[in-house]
């Protein structure tokens, strides 16, 4: 307080005294407030500067009304600008007192007061409660809704709240106002009566403070949470009862880390949670919120067994964990506004926005609405600001039970004042909070109703009334003064003399101390079962009220992507990299890959027909998809854990939300692959391929997007992920078909005839392929010669590699069936033999030719005559596949000719040749390079050159394996265009991937593995 303030209100004292004679209870009342604010030395000083305003002011009939009310006004007006309200409630307490010092209150007296409380903008009402309890001296007269009486007596039809206390001689007045959210209180009566130690002085009206502790002789104590839920009841409230019943819990290693809590609370309280690090503060907040389930005991809220009955407690319950829940790219009042639609359907928008308005002037922080939330690194609010906007995204909906984990961590002591400020607000109007606190000031200590404490190892050892845990703690040890829980003087507690008695360290015979703690956690737990009463609660019967109205699935969906467009949105950065990393890495890409000749000093102009490196393009473009795909999304639900699991309070669904993720990686990814192809296929003059090329690779980086999803679902630590990405990459680039052909992979892991089962696993072989023989067959100049093409490939196949290799497996089984006796010998005709008479039905259905000398190719039967018959029946097909190949080779050499019968529609023809065909895709897809064309396996010939114009020939109705570059795939009785089955693969990949995100099955999994290597150690290690 000022000196300047103080004068004022000295000023103010001595016109409230000298209105008649200034008597010596009225200076002694004057010389007691100095006392309270100042020190002896400063208070004679002080009394001489009263005495000296009173001697200037004139008394009696001659005063002029009109300049003491200016006078008074001037005065009021600078302590105005200096105290609170409270403060100033206090001093019209103080001039009630001088007033009343001699016994009566005059008219004109009366009139000051009311003149100087109007000056103070305190209500006329709240004037006339204050000068009830001055005058006051019997229950019977101090009959008003705003007082509080404790006596041993039963009062009916009273208007007062009253408390009874047996063994209290007289009675205690409590009165509250409610405008300056003050308490005052006066004892009269005879009975020792202390004050947070202090004898009170009977008559005297002294300002209770919070967390004031009231004790008497023989009656119990009356704690301040006792006298302001008095005040707080309304009618209408909705009683909520908290039961925490032999709680145990057991982490997966089988430690324990609760045991036995018991805790038995109800609405208006606001709890707190302290203990020493690793006590088990923070598990036992998670399994009272329901986050985690308890080994032993239950949960009940209302008699309802929250583990068991989540249903019933939906929105009952909120949580405000230590760490940060916000979306730091939205702003302070998007966090509020996405959060309440979520909560409240039946709300309109301007509802909503009312509502966030409220909760933002509510919390301070309606200036800084418009401000980013900004990360703990990258600030933009402040820590303080952060932690009332954690709690405003729970105030917003109003639980009747909140948790907050350490919400003062981190934070400045005025911060923190402010934060349980906020709560202790909230408890008042009928909420029950339980807060984890650490190293709390005085100040805070005294703001919880009640104590839990815990002990290492899960012990509870306390569970109280705040202040009277220092002197519990005091008594059991039997310090000296144990009966004083605060200081006499300021009234502060030290809550770490709690933990210092707790963790007291045995002293060694050199003065030392050791690790060996006096009091065990388990003697701890001992004495608090022994000397402390258990505390219980009348069960509320009827079910507890949400005010929750959650959006249907489809509003949330729409919520959801909102909300997450947004945030990308503000997040520039971001923006910046996802969107110019598609076109950046397409131009370098196909800027390092367009190749073309050159001859000494002579450049040859850019082909993409000569290109070499269009195949490396394609695939690399793949890759690319793959890995723009997995870092858009690896990070997605890791960083939205923490939001999730405040969320999950409110049993939103998890569908809307992993489809929101879907729907806005998969636009993202639909841009970026359209930026990639646009680019790539701009510089290397890739023609008419566009939409082709855009759908593989968004397909593709759709897949990535879903993979992704899953790693970041299964995974705690993002740095995990980023490590996962290559080991994700690497088999797609090794096991695609192009690093390393799949005939030349290890025997081990597939066959000559079809693409290995593994590969079969590899998004980059779907896609490569399907990439490949679009490019190849689907462009506007092999549209129009593949028909004759795919004919002559068939027949120069069949009558150059396949009629000769049969022709030499009848050569060797004619010469050989008979000529030993061998078994081996004879293995090796008859299957042969088998082989002949297989492929030579197959040609039979293809050809359509009569040959009744199949069946005879047996080492039974098998003869010169056969060999004739089927020789013959081979030589026939050779001429038919002759026939069929000119027939084609004419038919296109005709349609060539009609294409470049002039010298402008030559040219045209040459120029969209070298426009489209790229001869290195053809010779892949060809597989011209095969120095194998035809190779057996499995009792078949398998044709390895001319794959892209080869359909498969299934063994069952389901077979879909088959060579690389394959035109078609046979699926269920079906021939499927490559492309299109492909594409199909993939995005029945990615349904997959959605199944095992959706039900985190992957997470699941990684658990399990867990869990039994935890198992398997213990084995090791018992």
């Amino acid at each position: 307080m000022s000196e300047p303030l103080l004068k004022a209100i000295i000023q103010l004292f001595a016109i409230v005294a000298k209105e008649d004679e200034v008597t010596a209870q009225e200076r002694e009342q004057i010389e007691a407030f100095l006392l309270d604010h100042l020190n002896k030395n400063a208070v004679n000083r002080y009394l001489k500067d009263f005495d000296t305003y009173c001697d200037s002011i004139t008394s009696g009939p001659e005063v002029n009304n009109a300049e003491e009310q200016k006078r008074i006004k001037s005065i009021c007006s600078h302590i105005n600008t200096e105290l609170t309200q409270k403060q100033k409630v206090v001093i019209i307490l103080e001039l009630m007192g001088i007033i009343l010092a001699d016994g009566h209150i005059s008219e004109r007296e009366d009139e000051l007061v009311k003149t100087i409380g109007s000056e103070f903008n305190v209500s006329e009402e709240e004037i006339s409660a204050i000068n009830t309890f001055v005058v006051g001296k019997t229950p019977e007269e101090l009959n008003l809704e705003q007082i509080l009486i404790v006596d041993e007596n039963s009062h009916s039809d009273k208007k007062f709240q009253h408390v009874s206390r047996k063994g209290l001689k007289g009675f205690i007045a409590i009165l509250h106002l409610a405008q300056a959210d003050a308490y005052f209180i006066k004892y009269i009566g005879t009975s020792d009566v202390f004050l947070n130690g202090v004898p009170l002085k009977s008559h005297k009206n002294v300002v209770l403070a919070i967390g004031s502790t009231i004790r008497t002789e023989k009656a119990s104590p009356i704690y301040y949470g006792d006298v302001i839920s008095q005040f707080m009841k309304s009618g209408d409230e909705k009683k909520i009862s908290f039961e925490a019943k032999d709680i145990s819990y057991k982490f997966k290693g089988g430690k324990l880390g609760l045991r036995n809590i018991n805790i038995a609370e109800e609405s208006g309280r606001l709890i707190g949670l302290m203990g020493a690090s690793g006590a088990g503060k923070s598990t036992l907040l998670h399994v009272l919120n329901g986050t985690e389930t308890p080994s032993e005991g239950a949960v009940l809220i209302n008699g309802i067994d929250i583990h068991r009955e989540e249903e019933k407690i939906k929105g009952v319950i909120g949580f405000v964990p230590q760490d940060d829940l916000l979306i730091e790219e939205l702003t302070v009042y998007d966090n509020l506004y996405f959060a309440a639609k979520l909560c409240f359907d039946h709300l309109s928008g301007d509802e909503v926005d009312k509502l966030v308005i409220k909760t933002l002037n509510n919390l301070g922080l309606h200036e800084t609405k418009d401000l980013k939330v900004g990360s703990p690194l990258d600030k933009t609010i402040s820590g303080g600001q952060r932690k009332r906007l954690n709690i405003g995204l729970e105030l917003l909906r109003e639980p009747a039970v909140l948790f907050v984990d350490e919400p003062t961590s981190g934070l400045s002591s005025r911060d923190s004042e402010n934060i349980m400020d906020l709560l202790k607000e909230l408890s008042l109007k009928g909420k029950l909070i339980f807060v984890v606190i650490h190293q709390p000031s005085s100040d805070i200590f005294k703001m919880f109703d009640k104590l839990i404490i815990l002990d290492t190892g899960g012990y509870q050892i306390y569970y109280g009334n705040p202040v009277e845990a220092v002197v519990y703690f005091k008594d059991t040890i039997n310090m000296i003064n144990s009966d004083e829980g605060e200081c006499r003087e300021c009234g502060n507690v030290n809550p770490e003399q709690i933990f210092n008695i707790i963790e007291t360290r045995v002293i060694n015979e050199y003065g030392n101390f050791t690790t060996e703690r006096k009091i065990s956690p388990e003697h701890w737990n001992q004495k608090y079962l022994e000397n402390l009463k258990p505390t219980t609660v009348k069960t509320v019967e009827e079910k507890p009220e949400s005010t929750l109205n959650i959006p249907n699935w489809a509003k949330q969906l729409y919520l959801f992507i909102s909300r997450d467009f947004l945030s990308k949105l503000s997040n520039k950065q971001y923006l910046l990299i996802n969107l110019l990393e598609a076109p950046l890495l397409a131009f370098v890409l196909a800027y390092l890959v367009r190749y073309h000749n050159t001859n000494n000093t002579i450049t040859i102009d850019y082909l993409f027909s000569a290109n070499l490196n269009i195949p490396a393009y394609l695939f690399m473009s793949v890759i690319v998809a793959l890995f723009m795909g997995l870092t858009v999304s690896a990070e997605e639900i890791i960083r939205d854990r923490k939001i999730l699991k405040r969320e999950s309070f409110l049993h939103l669904s998890r569908s809307s939300y992993l489809m929101s993720k879907v729907f806005i990686l998969f636009s993202l990814s639909a841009i970026q692959t359209f930026c990639f192809v646009l680019i790539g296929n701009y510089v290397l003059e890739i023609h008419g391929m566009l939409l082709s090329h855009w759908l593989i690779l968004f397909s593709t980086s759709c897949l990535a997007n879903m993979m992704g999803l899953n790693i970041s679902s299964a995974f705690n630590s993002a740095v995990t992920i980023y490590i996962l990405i290559p080991i994700l990459l690497i088999p797609q680039l090794v096991l695609s078909g192009v690093v390393v052909r799949f005939d030349k992979l290890n025997p081990d892991l597939g066959n000559e005839g079809e693409v290995p089962l593994v590969g079969d696993f590899m998004a980059s072989r779907w896609a490569f392929e399907a990439a490949m023989v679009a490019q190849f067959r689907d462009n506007e100049y092999e549209r129009i010669f593949y028909p004759y093409e795919k004919v002559l490939a068939e027949c120069d196949y069949k009558r150059i590699y396949y009629i000769p290799s049969l022709q030499t497996k009848l050569e060797y089984s004619f010469n050989n069936y008979r000529k030993t006796d061998s078994p081996q010998k004879q293995e090796k005709v008859k299957d042969a033999l088998e082989l002949l008479q297989s492929e030579i039905n197959e040609e039979l259905t293809f050809a359509g030719h009569d040959f009744d000398g199949a069946n005879e190719l047996t080492i039974e039967k098998f003869d010169s005559a056969v060999y004739r018959k089927t020789y013959n029946f081979l030589e026939v097909m050779r001429q038919f596949y002759s026939n069929r190949y000119n027939k084609a080779d004419q038919a296109r050499d005709k349609l060539i000719r009609t294409m470049t019968d002039t010298p402008e529609k030559r040219e045209a023809f040459e120029e969209m040749k070298e426009r489209y065909r790229n001869e290195t895709i053809v010779e892949i897809v060809k597989n011209q390079n095969e120095t194998h064309r035809i190779v057996e396996e499995d009792g078949k010939l398998i044709q390895k050159i001319y794959p892209i114009y080869n359909d498969p020939e299934p063994d069952h109705f389901f077979d879909y394996r088959s060579l690389f570059y394959v035109p078609t795939k046979h699926f269920a009785g079906m021939y499927i265009d490559t492309v299109h089955f492909n594409l199909i693969v993939i995005w029945f990949m990615s349904v997959i991937m959605g199944i095992t995100l959706y039900y985190d099955l992957l997470r699941k999994f990684i658990r399990v593995l867990e869990n039994t290597a935890r198992k398997f150690k213990r084995s090791e290690n018992p």
